[in-house]
Order: structure tokens, then sequence, then C-alpha cells
């Protein structure tokens, strides 16, 4: 045990190392807010949103709630950093439990890999929080289920981190599902029940839900994209290629960058030639991976078909999020060839040179991970205007959901450095709150899918919006005066009252026609799914607890005998 230990410090020192270099700015007060990360001060549990009986698609599902359970026991903050810092050590470790029998230089390399790559530092950027916690969990997943004896408590908590949000959750699916193949049937239909459980919280929201269907115009503005000297292929093979180009690193497809990239690729290919072993599961998550990720991009009209056919294929859009799938193999190979390569290289004296170029090889071909993602992520506090208006909003005694005005997905406030963010009002206040679910990519529209907000479009375009808005329910309105629409957006809501706010003004919809409430089946179904996922929480949870609980005890116990005569 005490071996094990000795041998497994190391590898937590450098992720430690790992995360901290990334995340420094995040040890400042505050809030981080960057496109689809929002976190509010004070989330609202009772909101049927959160647990997935809202109008719209259960996108956020279960990751919001489980933000919002988290933040409610240790603040905002600290959850946030907690989950940030969290899926950047369960990379780099998980990354090096890929190859649990390599030399200590090798495992830090892999760690390296798994955390210094363009999926982690674009999902970051890109706010998807929940993706790299996924993404952490997943290597877990895939390291344990490799071992000759996974511990189903283990195995249970990596499929429940996979299951933060839809896309991962797939994803996880296909892990147990690759890995465990040859494993007999009994075992299959078991891992199968697992991840049917864990996902319970947003497949069973999907199904009682009324969403319009998706849009197939997105598979073409989600799909891959090349960069730079990389080309679509190269980003790929090297975990990038993200749709919005505004998150990718400014030096990625630069001359320099993509020898770096190549450089790692050469490791990773001599350490998947020279030492091989059973690798044909992860060649298959990698295949599944880089044909997802490259489907919108090679064969678009089909994807288009595909989504058209069979809505829930729109979780295929944004293809690139599905190069986690790829990731172990690189990380395996990578961590192997700095094995091999040591193993050469002592033969010369030349021990040093391998061991970093596998902590340096990496950070070098992405510099722009360190401090936050180049400064993306910095953290802010809320200005005290959203406070007042919360309050008003929380001593209002009008019936009906909250409406958001001017009616735009995303924002770019003043108070967060003019950095887009998915409007944060929608998770703020004290009700069910009404957004625009649409998104502009490239000068197009993508299409939202929730009813309720095309019904609130269509009612700002009527000869007399308050009434109209009255009829579907809205009882209060947000406007956000700082806003560059305000002015277009206050002549919608002309004649209401207003109840107080500065900056956000809190206006009064008169007579509201509708007070929305869930279906009684709805709600027992949705509630049956949490209990899935919070039973299969536990368990995993508790598992983990015994085995450190043993470990402590074990280690205890040797040095008591190391002490006696």
């Amino acid at each position: 045990m005490i071996v094990a230990a000795v041998r497994r410090a190391p590898v937590l020192l450098w992720s430690v190392v790992l995360a901290l270099l990334v995340g420094w700015p995040w040890l400042r007060d505050g809030l981080v807010l960057a496109y689809d990360m929002v976190w509010v001060p004070r989330w609202d549990l009772t909101r049927p949103d959160l647990w997935g009986l809202g109008s719209a698609l259960p996108r956020a599902v279960p990751s919001d709630a489980v933000a919002a359970v988290v933040s409610s026991l240790v603040g905002s903050t600290v959850a946030q950093r907690v989950a940030l810092f969290g899926g950047l050590l369960l990379a780099a470790t998980g990354g090096a439990r890929l190859v649990p029998r390599a030399s200590t230089a090798a495992r830090l390399a892999a760690a390296t890999l798994a955390v210094w790559n363009p999926y982690v530092a674009e999902r970051l950027a890109i706010g998807q929080w929940p993706m790299v916690l996924a993404y952490g969990a997943l290597l877990w997943l895939t390291a344990e289920l490799r071992s000759g004896r996974p511990r189903l408590h283990v195995v249970t908590l990596a499929v429940v981190g996979t299951a933060l949000t839809p896309a991962s959750g797939v994803m996880g699916a296909v892990v147990v599902l690759v890995l465990l193949a040859r494993r007999g049937a009994g075992r299959l239909l078991l891992a199968t029940a697992l991840v049917t459980m864990a996902n319970a919280p947003w497949w069973v929201a999907s199904l009682l839900g009324s969403s319009l269907p998706p849009d197939p115009a997105g598979v073409e503005l989600f799909a891959l994209r090349g960069q730079g000297l990389l080309g679509h292929l190269g980003a790929a093979l090297s975990l990038g290629g993200i749709w919005n180009g505004e998150v990718v690193d400014a030096t990625r497809g630069a001359f320099p960058a993509v020898l770096l990239v190549v450089g790692v690729w050469v490791v990773a290919v001599v350490g998947l030639v020279a030492r091989r072993g059973s690798l044909g599961p992860l060649g298959v998550l990698a295949a599944t991976g880089l044909v997802i990720a490259c489907a919108g991009w090679l064969a678009p009209g089909a994807m288009e078909r595909l989504v058209e056919a069979c809505g829930p294929a729109a979780l295929l859009r944004d293809g690139a999020r599905f190069l986690a799938l790829a990731a172990p193999l690189l990380v395996v190979g990578f961590g192997r060839g700095i094995d091999v390569a040591l193993g050469h290289a002592r033969r010369h004296g030349l021990a040093a040179v391998p061991i970093v170029v596998g902590l340096l090889l990496p950070v070098a071909a992405l510099p722009g991970l360190v401090s936050g993602v180049g400064g993306r992520l910095e953290p802010v506090t809320y200005p005290a205007s959203w406070d007042e208006a919360r309050t008003v909003v929380a001593a209002s005694d009008v019936p009906g959901d909250l409406l958001v005005l001017p009616f735009a997905a995303y924002r770019a406030p003043e108070w967060n450095g003019s950095r887009p963010v998915l409007d944060p009002a929608g998770r703020f206040f004290p009700r069910p709150t009404v957004v625009d679910d649409r998104l502009l990519v490239d000068g197009t529209i993508v299409r939202g899918e929730d009813p309720r907000a095309a019904q609130v479009r269509v009612a700002l375009s009527s000869d007399d919006p308050p009434r109209a808005l009255a009829d579907l329910g809205i009882g209060l309105v947000v406007l956000d005066t700082t806003a560059p629409e305000a002015d277009e957006a206050r002549t919608l809501v002309v004649g209401l009252e207003r109840l107080g706010g500065s900056d956000l003004v809190v206006l009064q919809v008169p007579e509201v026609a509708v007070d929305r409430e869930t279906a009684l089946p709805a709600r027992v179904l949705v509630g049956a799914g949490w209990s899935c996922f919070t039973l299969l929480l536990l368990v995993g949870v508790g598992g983990t607890v015994r085995d450190v609980g043993r470990a402590m005890r074990s280690s205890g116990t040797r040095a008591r005998a190391d002490e006696s005569p």
C-alpha cells in the first residue's frame, strides 16, 4: 500500500500543477462566465427547468441541478471551482491511469497530454464545464474497464460523471459497451442497465417534453472546422476543430504549433507500434469519435437528413464534442512512446530528454491554455442591480413566468469584460424564466426548439404584446436596459407597471391568464429518473469513501507495526 501511494504521489502532484497552470485566475473571488458557462450566486432549487420539467430541451440536465445542489451546500464560488479544477484533476489522473504499468515519466506525460490538448482548451473556452468534467470521468471509466478487475463503485461513479450532459452520457455508454463487449452478455446487460439509470434525468425529461424539431441547418454550422495548416483532419486528430472559431487558440494552425503537434503524433505512433497490446477497443472508440466528428464536415447532406428523420440525432451536430472518445488512444500512445524513448535514452545517459519532452511538448504545442485559457476565463462579480432586481422578483406575488428582454440568447455585458455569455437572467431569478434559444452562427440563425420561446416570439411581434404575453402566462418582464437592443425592446412593453430595479427593470404584466402547472405523472417520472441518478451517485461515493478509509487504516496499521520494537 505504501509503495502504491509513493508511486501515485508524483502523478497527483503534477496533476495539481497542471490544474493550477490552467486555472490560477480562478483562485480570485467571483464567478467565471463565458458562453455556455453560466453560474449564479444563488440557485433556485424549486425551478422546474432545473430538473428537466421546463419547456426547453434538457441540455443542462443534470449538470445545472448538480451545480445548484452543490452551490446550496458550499456556495456558488466554491462549487464552480470544484467543478473546474475537478475536471482538470480528473483528466490528468485519468490519463495517467490509462498507462498503469508504465514508468513514472510515462504516466506524467500521459497526464500532461490528457489535460493539455485542444479539446480541453476549446470546451473550457466555450464554457462547457460539464463536458470537461465528463471528459475526465470518461478517461477514468476507460482506465477502470481496461483493468483486470474493474471495481463496481469506480465504474458507477465514472458513468455518473459522464452523464452530466446528454452528449457526454452517450459517449459514456459507447465506452461501456465497447470495452465490455467481450466480457459476456451478463456484464454487458448489467452495464446497459447502469448507463440507462445514470442518464435517466435527461432522457426521461426528453421523452416527456414537447420540443420543436431540431434545425437541420445546424449540421453545417456546428460541423468540425479546419484550423490553419492542420486542416480539418489534422484538427480532429489533435482533438480540436470546434465550430466556434472565436474560442480557438490563436497559435493553432501556425507552422511552429503544427510542428509541435506532429511531434506529439510521432511519439504517440511510436508508443502504439512499439508496445502492442489490447488496444483494439481503444481503436474502436477513437474511430467512432473521429467518424462522428467528421460527419458534419464530410457528409453534411446525409447528416441533415438524419436529423430531419430522427430528432435525437441532433446530439451529433456538434461532432467535435465526440473527439473525447479518441483521447484515450492518443494519451496511451503518447505515454507509451515516452516510455519507449526513455528506455533507449537511458542506454546513452540521456534519460532527461524524453522526460522533458513528455512534460513540455503538449504545453509548448498549446501555450494558450495557461492562465484561464489565455485570460478568457476571468472571475467577475454580478452588479448590485442584479440582486436588486432579484429581490423585486422574489417579493412579487404576480402569478406566471418571467420573460427577459431583449429577447436574445447571448449577452456581452461590460461588467463581464464584454465577453459573450448565455444570458445569466435565464438562471438568476427565482421563478421559471423564458429566454430565446435561437443561436446566431456566422450570420445564420439556428432555429430554437423550445415551443414556449417560439410562442413568445410570436407574441412580441403581435399588435398588443402585453396582452399576448399575459395569454401565455407571462407575469413579469425583466428589461436589461444596458443591452444594445434595449430601446427596441422597451417599445414592446409600453404601458406595463414598473415594480422596481435600475439597470434591470422589473415590469408587471396585468391580468395573467395562465399559471402553468406541470402534470403529476411527468413529475413522478422525472423524479424516478433522478432517484436512479442519485442512487448510483451514492453507491459510487460510498464505495470510494470505503476504499479511502481502508487505505488509511492499512497505512496506520503498517506505521504502528514499523514503530513497534
